[in-house]
């Protein structure tokens, strides 16, 4: 946790374009909040295209605490992301976010710190 999801055509995205998102969202989610990077995961859904669906979807999962203007920075900065890496328009790509308490999470089977208190968690759970 975090866990970002994009979900997109099946063809929409080759590789490399994944890399480069997987990097992006890691990138974006770190600076924003200051989590480590070893906590930022990044899963790609494909689908059959449908009418009226976006051509992307994105949905990141992230921990409760987070105020509402860390949360809008870091929609903008994936939608501006995706569209920068593939060339969609902004109105083809759709974001959510959704908050799960810490105590909820499990991150290499121990429970995540809260928002803050990630820096003292990595260093008491260094040599576990």
């Amino acid at each position: 946790m975090p866990l970002y999801r994009c979900t997109s055509p099946a063809d929409a995205l080759d590789d490399t374009q994944r890399a480069a998102l997987a990097t992006a969202f890691t990138d974006i989610h770190c600076d924003l909040t200051g989590a480590p990077r070893t906590f930022v995961h990044v899963q790609f859904h494909h689908r059959a295209p449908a009418d009226g669906a976006a051509r992307f979807a994105l949905h990141a999962g992230i921990r409760a605490g987070r105020d509402r203007e860390l949360a809008d920075a870091l929609v903008a900065r994936c939608i501006a992301a995706v569209a920068r890496v593939t060339g969609a328009a902004p109105a083809d790509i759709t974001m959510r976010t959704s908050s799960t308490p810490a105590s909820w999470i499990l991150e290499g089977g121990r429970v995540l710190p809260e928002p803050g208190e990630e820096e003292a968690w990595v260093a008491g759970h260094a040599s576990a």
